[in-house]
């Protein structure tokens, strides 16, 4: 089958614009699925120094060495702890994961206490070792590809870190803390296999370099590639508001690790990428590329939606436009329309006109006169209320003259000395008693304080009441003059009314008439520039051809990754029934793994989701489905799981001892006949023993901690 006619011929497009929007979009024809290439962890190493508080004085800390080597020798790898919780194993399961997938799972503390960590592994025919420091939970270290006759003694790494760290916790012991940034035997360990001529691919300075160093050379080395996936946005209400994500290691790896059978997830621990995680696994030669169409399909249908949408809001916005825009004219012509129409001559209006200006300027003059009458008005007022205030002013200080003069003192008012008879006598000769000053008569003798003023004391008081009658005179005089004034500026306003009343009545304001036909002539213009059509957008044509070229090849896409995958899945449902049976799964008749990554089965003649199940009965399934993916992509080769298996406390969920030693014996059983590595860890010991061989076995230390 020819691709691009295939979709030429579905979407109805030209040819070279099909060849267009795939190139553009990035989108190539089915590629051949990469062969599974096998992932074996020879050997984990791992060094710190523990922190702990004394148990005698809270106030103390105890900082304890550690290191830990394993070499994995055996299908199936158990870390056991006598009955004991919290011995190590779940942490050493977590160290191994960070080194596989890059990412750190553990613990804050645990993580704290490490100070290197060294994975060797084995990728197809390649040994790669993964080496790196952690200083204060921050790792450092490179990812190094080894000669195939690269040895690396791991007891002498072992000895050597357990020296380093034993240092380290002196150190601790004598400051109080934790110590950091020393020396560790892992930067010698590199050196000396780079000197056996090992090669750096990629070095790493922080966790989130080693997340991306490991995920890329992992992507590289199993064949697998990243996958463009549509993400909805959250919060979103519509279905294509969302954006296009990128996915790889970090959630293929999921794949690799079982560490909570509770996930209602057949497959990685991530419910909603569950099919992304199987379509990976469990590949055909379209699959990556239906994948990406899909991604790229929704991204143009989220834009062309946005568009659309964006049309939709201009078109209603230009309609409602239209709608005011026409209710505004229809206003402005009743305006119009009110407006009396013309009766007279062009004589006659000038004559209007020439009267209306008449009166105007009439009117301006005569208002200007009132002002000015009443600007005189207030200060002639004001000069009269001063003159009266000047003589009221006199008249009391004339009476309050004669009031002092008329009185007769017997002591001196300033000492209290007595007034003598001979002082009183100087005054009758016209001289004062106390300081025989001369007097006038008139104020020696006794006088009324309420008696009229003399005719002396007038001379100062006329002149004051003559101003007073002066400006009495004035204030009336131009008050009347105001009140005339403004009779005249009233009789001038009733002429401009006059005038302005028989110009509006027989021909309008002609500047009023013409400002509304401008405004109407406008307002037909804006009128017609919105009702011109439908918005036109130029990019919504462009996003719709592509979304239809992108809509055929997602058709022919999945029609043709259908046909190899559904064969593909019936035999994965088959010997997951079967594995799941082997593995003590009882009840179990039947289990059909879905594209949609649902495994329902029936069990006792019902039928009943995955989720639905026992924890037991989950992890059992899932084991299953690995070790399926394993046998039929071997045999179809479509799988591409690299056939390692990280599980966490297995058989933790069993009541029965019975079954748990079965699952046991029959995982190890498929294990090494499907060539599936899995590290478990558990604390039924003497179930392990009774199954496993003691190479198989990790044990904890006399401590009863596995490190």
């Amino acid at each position: 089958m020819n691709w691009v006619d295939a979709v030429t011929g579905k979407s109805r497009v030209d040819r070279d614009k099909v060849e267009d929007v795939l190139s553009a979009y990035g989108i190539a024809g089915p590629r051949p699925v990469p062969s599974r290439r096998r992932l074996r962890v020879e050997a984990l190493h791992f060094a710190g120094v523990k922190n702990l508080q004394s148990s005698e004085d809270h106030a103390e800390r105890n900082f304890i060495p550690f290191s830990f080597t394993r070499l994995f020798e055996t299908p199936v790898t158990a870390l056991v702890s006598n009955g004991k919780n919290d011995a190590g194993k779940s942490s050493t399961l977590d160290i191994l994961a960070w080194g596989l997938r890059g990412r750190s799972d553990l613990r804050s503390d645990v993580k704290m206490w490490l100070r290197q960590v060294s994975l060797l592994l084995t990728i197809g025919d390649e040994r790669v070792l993964i080496a790196w420091r952690v200083d204060e939970g921050a790792a450092a270290g490179s990812i190094l590809t080894l000669p195939t006759k690269t040895t690396i003694n791991f007891d002498d790494v072992d000895t050597r870190a357990l020296g380093a760290m034993g240092t380290q916790a002196d150190a601790a012991h004598v400051i109080g803390e934790p110590v950091y940034k020393l020396d560790t035997p892992v930067d010698d360990l590199v050196e000396s296999i780079r000197a056996q001529g090992a090669y750096v691919v990629s070095t790493f300075e922080d966790d989130e370099q080693m997340e991306r160093a490991v995920g890329d050379f992992m992507l590289d080395r199993l064949g697998l590639e990243t996958l463009t996936q549509w993400r909805r946005n959250a919060r979103a209400t519509d279905a294509d508001d969302g954006s296009t994500a990128q996915h790889g290691w970090p959630l293929w790896s999921q794949a690799l690790v079982i560490a909570k059978p509770s996930i209602t997830s057949a497959i990685g621990e991530t419910p909603n990428q569950a099919v992304a995680v199987l379509n990976t696994f469990l590949a055909t030669e379209w699959s990556s590329t239906r994948n990406l169409i899909r991604a790229q399909k929704m991204s143009v249908d989220a834009e062309l939606a946005g568009v659309r949408r964006r049309i939709t809001r201009d078109t209603a916005a230009r309609d409602a436009s239209v709608a005011e825009l026409t209710a505004e004219r229809t206003n402005l012509q009743a305006k119009l329309d009110a407006l009396p129409p013309s009766r007279v001559t062009a004589d006659e209006a000038a004559q209007l006109v020439q009267k209306m200006t008449a009166a105007t300027q009439h009117l301006t003059s005569t208002q200007s006169r009132v002002a000015e009458a009443a600007l005189a008005y207030g200060t002639a007022s004001r000069a009269l209320e001063a003159a009266e205030h000047d003589l009221a002013a006199l008249k009391e200080a004339a009476v309050t003259k004669r009031f002092w003069h008329s009185l007769k003192p017997s002591c001196c008012p300033r000492c209290d000395t007595r007034v003598e008879q001979e002082q009183w006598e100087r005054e009758q000769a016209g001289a004062c008693s106390l300081c025989n000053s001369p007097i006038d008569e008139a104020d020696a003798e006794g006088v009324d304080p309420s008696a009229e003023v003399g005719e002396d004391d007038l001379d100062p008081l006329e002149l004051a009441q003559q101003r007073v009658d002066a400006c009495a005179v004035e204030a009336e005089t131009l008050s009347d003059a105001h009140d005339t004034a403004r009779e005249e500026a009233r009789r001038a306003e009733a002429t401009f009314t006059e005038a302005s009343a028989a110009l509006d009545a027989v021909h309008g304001d002609p500047e009023q008439r013409h400002a509304l036909e401008r405004q109407l002539s406008m307002l037909d213009g804006r009128i017609q520039e919105r009702a011109a059509g439908p918005v036109d957008v130029p990019e919504e044509s462009v996003l719709a051809s592509d979304a239809a070229v992108l809509a055929a090849a997602e058709t022919v896409a999945q029609t043709e990754a259908k046909h190899g995958f559904d064969t593909a899945l019936k035999s994965v449902s088959a010997q997951i029934t079967q594995l799941g049976k082997d593995l003590g799964f009882s009840s179990l008749e039947k289990a059909e793994i879905k594209g949609n990554a649902h495994l329902p089965v029936v069990r006792g003649g019902a039928r009943s989701n995955f989720g639905k199940l026992t924890d037991g009965e989950r992890l059992r399934l899932k084991i299953a489905l690995v070790i399926a993916l394993l046998d039929v992509g071997a045999e179809s080769g479509l799988g591409r799981h690299p056939g390692f298996l990280i599980v966490d406390s297995l058989a933790r969920e069993e009541l029965n001892e019975a079954n748990g030693r079965l699952l046991l014996r029959e995982l190890d059983r498929v294990a090494g006949a499907y060539g599936l590595q899995v590290v478990t860890g558990t604390t039924h010991t003497e179930l392990v023993d009774s199954v496993l061989p003691d190479k198989a076995v990790v044990r904890p230390q006399k401590s009863g901690f596995m490190w």
